[in-house]
């Protein structure tokens, strides 16, 4: 399969809760003028770099680093569309925007258990800014190998860390996955 040829509706169907709500919110997404359509952009966006980060393991297999730096990419671009921002940079802050205002309270609640330090959890700040901070260790010096998760079905943390920190992680790649998409549809319908 080639990236231009993803189904959206097809890609994003898990995240509705049945097959008249998703045609209802394309239909709507559809019906918006083409000239403007940010609610599309975002979801093209989110469809595309989630889509490249899932070809990650076939060659890189273990490596959460590099689909991290997808999903950033794909939380920026939607906070920075949803909030109007078209000049270069304040990438930590639309990140910030993305998980902080965007996701729902449900994913902020798994962020804020996701990684911990001595006993202590992260709060959702701390949690998207080690993220953010794994994205710039990929994109600006290749380091992406540092970074482990535990595996989805695993009931243990992963001991993981950057080679500045050690920390635990509580939080698999997919549940990750699953709050950009989430996140993505709400930045969506914020659009509409």
């Amino acid at each position: 399969m080639h990236i231009a040829n993803i189904d959206f509706e097809d890609f994003y169907k898990d995240i509705f809760s049945n097959t008249s709500e998703l045609k209802e919110f394309f239909k709507q997404i559809e019906n918006l003028p083409p000239e403007n359509n940010k609610a599309a952009i975002i979801l093209h966006q989110a469809a595309r770099m989630i889509w490249l980060a899932d070809r990650i393991e076939e060659v890189a297999k273990g490596r959460p680093a590099l689909q991290i730096l997808f999903y950033l990419i794909s939380a920026e671009s939607a906070a920075k569309i949803v909030k109007g921002f078209i000049k270069d940079g304040a990438s930590r802050k639309h990140v910030r925007i993305f998980f902080e205002e965007i996701c729902s309270d449900k994913h902020r609640a798994i962020l804020g258990r996701a990684f911990g330090d001595h006993n202590k959890n992260y709060t959702v700040r701390e949690a998207v800014d080690f993220l953010y901070d794994i994205r710039c260790d990929v994109a600006h010096e290749g380091k992406y190998y540092y970074l482990t998760l535990p595996d989805v079905n695993d009931d243990y943390p992963e001991i993981t860390g950057t080679d500045k920190i050690t920390l635990t992680a509580y939080i698999s790649i997919n549940h990750l996955r699953k709050i950009v998409i989430e996140g993505a549809v709400l930045a969506a319908k914020r659009c509409i």
